[in-house]
């Protein structure tokens, strides 16, 4: 009889084990099926101080679960009456498995946003791009000191502050040029890190290849030590513009004569805030520059890429080599738009207007120094600002042999003899380049 009851409760004890088990690894395959209820990827905030209920009846109000009760019972059997999970943004894939979701949760895999500062952006442009940030929350200060971010891709998680994801910009900067200082060449003539983040701002203005960083560093290391004004196109644009992309226009004759300390057409040396945010390759390149006795460049015209000359000579030739080109390429243009109306009797008789598009050496947003950076795309922005006003080379030629005075009158005399070949208009721009 004993045998019996005994037989009968182990066989009642070992179904209920088995019923038991069976329910769990149902409610397990279950958690761990595609969720076909949730239809889309799709973001999904837990706000902060929000229980784990709140946060179920959220899941179930924004159609991500299909059943809260199943969903809350099985995190409460597996993590306790009141699972913790970590506030923040997450992101659900289409038919994510329950399971995943609140194991996303519980570990705090939340998702991060990115943030893009592109090499050679304003510091007003930078705030801009922060304070549109989606996610980004509380005040971020209303400037700040220009060159004092590093350009990079950043991340941050929804609710982030506006001033901490700032700040850490900041010192990101300060972290890089401590550390490249101590790597630099002891003779360049920049003595402090200020001056070294000031230099690499026009470098960077003045040039989107990477490759070419080194190079233009050499040209303007190498006026800095003999005395010769940097006569950077960039450094003009700032003087009117300050960094304010809408103030932004060509070049006019007057820009280059006023007297801004930001102009280095005017002033001796360098100016006294740096003109960008400059990126990690452009602080490198003046750290360390390459020794060369290069004084001049201008744009071959394709590609964004310069020729970079020792002599005034050799930099005249390639200058006019480079208005050749733009010649060439307006001529065909020309060409190109008769052939295109040929065919057409009426236009034939009609005027004929020629557009003056970027192949065009005298339309004013063609081949002059002004800076079209934007956040997203630096290396278009310095490929605008690669070519410098005709009145400009006719200045340049007149500071570039030297530092002493003797030389700069003799450089004068030669000015005469290129500057009267072609007549310079208030608005007129070329290609030449220093």
């Amino acid at each position: 009889m004993i045998k019996k009851i005994i037989s009968r409760i182990c066989a009642y004890f070992s179904a209920t084990v088995l019923a038991y088990v069976i329910i769990i690894l149902g409610i397990l395959t279950y958690f761990n099926s595609p969720n076909s209820y949730h239809h889309e990827d799709k973001k999904f905030t837990v706000e902060k101080g929000m229980t784990f209920r709140e946060v179920v009846d959220k899941l179930y109000a924004e159609r991500i679960i299909k059943s809260p009760s199943t969903f809350l019972y099985f995190s409460q059997l597996v993590k306790g009456i009141d699972p913790k999970v970590r506030y923040g943004e997450y992101f659900f894939e289409k038919n994510i498995s329950y399971y995943k979701i609140l194991h996303k949760m519980l570990r705090g895999y939340i998702f991060f946003h990115k943030i893009t500062i592109a090499e050679g952006l304003s510091s007003n442009s930078a705030l801009t791009i922060i304070n549109n940030s989606h996610g980004l929350i509380g005040d971020a200060p209303k400037s700040i000191a220009e060159g004092s971010i590093l350009p990079e891709t950043y991340f941050y998680s929804f609710n982030d502050s506006k001033s901490i994801t700032l700040k850490r910009m900041q010192t990101t900067m300060q972290k890089t040029i401590n550390e490249l200082w101590e790597k630099r060449d002891l003779t360049i003539p920049v003595k402090t890190k200020e001056q070294a983040i000031i230099l690499a701002s026009i470098v960077e203005k003045e040039t989107g290849l990477e490759s070419e960083r080194p190079k233009v560093a050499s040209v303007f290391t190498n006026r800095l030590h003999k005395g010769i004004k940097l006569q950077s196109d960039p450094t003009i644009i700032y003087s009117f513009t300050f960094g304010d992309k809408k103030l932004e226009r060509p070049i006019k004759l007057s820009d280059i004569r006023n007297n801004s300390p930001y102009n280095t057409y005017y002033i001796y040396g360098l100016p006294p805030t740096p003109i960008c945010n400059p990126g990690i390759a452009s602080i490198k390149a003046v750290l360390n520059p390459p020794k060369t006795n290069y004084l001049y460049f201008v744009a071959t015209g394709s590609g964004g890429s310069h020729h970079f000359s020792s002599t005034i000579q050799e930099h005249n030739e390639y200058v006019a080599k480079y208005r050749a080109l733009l010649q060439s390429k307006q001529e065909n243009a020309i060409s190109s738009h008769k052939a295109a109306l040929a065919p057409n009797d009426n236009a034939t008789n009609s005027p004929q207007t020629i557009p003056m598009g970027s192949n065009s050496p005298n339309n004013n947003a063609s081949a002059t120094g002004a800076n079209n950076s934007s956040s997203t795309n630096n290396a278009a922005a310095n490929t605008a600002s690669t070519t410098t006003n005709q009145a400009a080379i006719n200045d340049s030629t007149t500071e570039a042999v030297g530092a002493n005075k003797n030389n700069r009158k003799q450089t004068k005399t030669g000015v005469a003899k290129i500057s009267h070949k072609t007549k310079i208009s208030e608005n007129a721009n070329s290609g030449a380049k220093k």
